[in-house]
C-alpha cells in the first residue's frame, strides 16, 4: 500500500552529454578554448550537446511501484542512474528519501576481479550494512541466485545470467526502502524471472517503493501503480499503466508509418467480473457491450478498421459462449490504396488490459489476397477453448514488408466475450490440435 510521502522527488532534471566527431576533436576541445582566448578569438565548441533529459518531473511515493517504458535511447537508464546518483543531473535536482538498492546494468558495481562473495560483502557495505549483517545473510543471498560453486569464483567468468542472479539477490537482501531495476531481469531465464517477480511481490507488501524500467506491457500493467512514459528524453505521460502503454503503442504505429487511436474505449470502463458459474449463455441485442464502437473517426491509414461485430455461427450478436463454442469476430476494413499483401492480427486480453494470446495471420500461413482501394467485410472464427472468464479482443491491420508483418492500424479495443466456467474442468487455453483452420480468415464481402 502506497502513501502520500514521496520517497523520490524529481524536479526538472535534465541531463547533457557532449558528443565529440572524433577523439581530435575531444583533444581540441580540452586545449583550444585557452589557446582562443590568449589569442583573443572567439568561443568556439568543438562537440554538439545532446539532450538524454529534458525537465523531467514526478514523485514516487512510499510503498508505490512505477513503471518506466519507452524506446531504446529514450532516457530510461540516464533517469534511474540521476535518480540514484551515479550521475549528476546537468540541471533540476532528485530528492531522495530512504536507502536505494538499484540494478542498474548488468554486474553494476561488481568487481570482476572478485569472486562473487567477495562482492556481496562489498556491495552489502555500500548499500549500508556492516559485515555482520551481510555476512550474517549471506546464505540467503547465495540460496536466491542459485549459482552454486560460482559463487567463488571471479564474476568476469559469469555470464550475463549469473551475474543478474547475484545483482539482484543482494540487491533485495539489503532491506531497502527503494529498489530500482533497468530492465536488468530480462537477461534471466523464464524460471529466475517469475521468481524475482514473485519477490517484488512480496517487497510491494511490505511497502518498498519500486522504479522499474521494462519493455514489456504486460510487467508494466499487472504489477505497477502508475506509468511513465519517457520519449527522446521528454515526459509524455504520467498516469495509469494502461493510458501509459496505449501512447507508448500509438507511437510505435505512427512511426512505422501507421495510424494510431489516442481516443478509444478503454476495457477498463467494461464489468471486470466474469460471468457467474452455471449461467446459460446469452445473446445481446444490436447495443450489447460485445460489440465495438462504431466506425472510428480519424486520419485514414493506408488500411483501417472501421467496424467490429462480435458474433456466433449462426450470426447473432453473442456476449458469451459456453466452452468450445465459436466466436466469429466479423469485422470491416478500409483500404485507401492498394495494398498487395495484407495481413491481420488478433489479441485477447484480460479485463486489466495484460496479453493472453494473440496470432498473425502470416505467421498462422495464411495468405490474403491482395486489396484494392475499397471495403472489406471479414470474419475471423475463434473456438473458445479457454478457461471461464473474460476476454476483449483487439484487432491490428497491416501488411508485409520483406516478410515481416508491419502494423498500419489497431483497434485496441474491439469488444468483449465471456466464456462461461465449466464446472469439473481444468483451466486450460487452447485444445491440442490448431486453433484455426485455413479458411478461418476470409472475405465475406466487399463493397467498392
Amino acid at each position: 500500500m502506497s502513501s502520500d510521502t514521496p520517497v523520490i522527488q524529481a524536479c526538472g532534471v535534465g541531463k547533457q552529454f557532449n558528443v565529440y566527431a572524433s577523439p581530435r576533436a575531444r583533444l581540441l576541445q580540452f586545449f583550444a578554448p585557452t589557446l582562443r582566448r590568449w589569442c583573443g578569438l572567439g568561443h568556439r565548441e568543438y562537440f554538439r550537446r545532446f539532450h538524454a533529459l529534458s525537465s523531467v518531473s514526478f514523485e514516487v511515493r512510499k510503498g508505490e511501484t512505477v513503471g518506466i517504458i519507452g524506446r531504446n535511447g529514450s532516457g530510461k537508464s540516464t533517469l534511474l542512474q540521476v535518480i540514484c546518483g551515479v550521475l549528476a543531473p546537468s540541471e533540476g535536482e532528485v530528492r531522495v528519501n530512504g536507502r536505494i538498492a538499484a540494478l542498474l546494468e548488468l554486474g553494476s558495481g561488481f568487481n570482476p576481479e572478485f569472486s562473487g562473495r567477495e562482492n556481496v560483502l562489498l556491495n552489502g557495505t555500500l548499500l549500508g550494512l556492516s559485515r555482520a549483517q551481510v555476512e550474517e545473510r549471506f546464505e540467503a543471498i547465495a540460496a536466491f541466485a542459485d549459482i552454486g560453486e560460482f559463487i567463488d569464483q571471479p564474476v568476469k567468468t559469469y555470464s550475463s545470467g549469473m551475474a543478474v542472479r547475484l545483482a539482484f539477490a543482494t540487491a533485495i537482501h539489503v532491506d531497502p526502502d527503494i529498489l530500482v531495476v533497468d530492465e536488468a531481469l530480462a537477461v534471466g531465464d523464464t524460471a529466475f524471472q517469475q521468481k524475482c517477480l514473485n519477490r517484488i511481490r512480496a517487497m510491494q507488501e511490505k511497502g518498498v517503493s519500486i522504479l522499474l524500467v521494462t519493455h514489456s506491457a504486460n510487467t508494466l500493467i499487472e504489477y505497477c501503480d502508475r506509468g511513465i512514459y519517457l520519449k527522446r528524453g521528454q515526459l509524455v505521460m504520467d498516469g495509469p499503466c494502461i493510458d501509459a502503454v496505449r501512447a507508448y503503442n500509438n507511437d510505435l504505429i505512427e512511426e512505422e508509418g501507421g495510424v494510431s487511436l489516442v481516443r478509444q474505449q478503454s476495457p477498463r470502463a467494461e464489468p471486470a467480473a466474469g460471468p457467474s458459474p452455471g449461467a446459460e449463455p446469452a445473446t445481446a441485442g444490436p447495443g450489447a457491450p460485445a460489440a465495438a464502437p462504431s466506425p472510428i473517426a480519424a486520419a485514414s491509414p493506408a488500411l483501417a478498421v472501421e467496424q467490429v461485430t462480435l458474433r456466433d455461427v449462426e450470426g447473432r450478436p453473442v456476449a458469451s459462449v459456453r466452452h468450445g463454442e465459436h466466436v466469429v469476430v466479423d469485422f470491416t476494413v478500409r483500404a485507401s490504396e492498394r495494398i498487395p499483401e495484407p495481413c491481420f492480427g488478433i489479441q485477447l486480453n484480460s479485463t486489466d488490459g495484460i496479453g493472453l494470446w494473440s496470432a498473425v495471420t502470416s505467421y498462422m500461413g495464411l495468405v490474403v489476397s491482395p486489396l484494392e482501394p475499397g471495403t472489406y467485410r471479414f470474419e475471423w472464427r475463434l473456438r473458445a477453448d479457454f478457461s471461464g472468464n473474460r476476454y476483449v479482443v483487439a484487432l491490428g491491420a497491416g501488411h508485409l514488408v520483406n516478410g515481416e508483418y508491419k502494423r498500419l492500424h489497431r483497434l485496441e479495443y474491439a469488444g468483449h466475450f465471456d466464456v462461461l466456467p465449466q464446472p469439473r474442468a481444468g483451466a486450460g487455453w487452447l485444445a491440442p490440435g490448431p486453433a484455426f483452420r485455413s479458411d478461418d480468415v476470409r472475405v465475406v464481402e466487399t463493397a467498392a
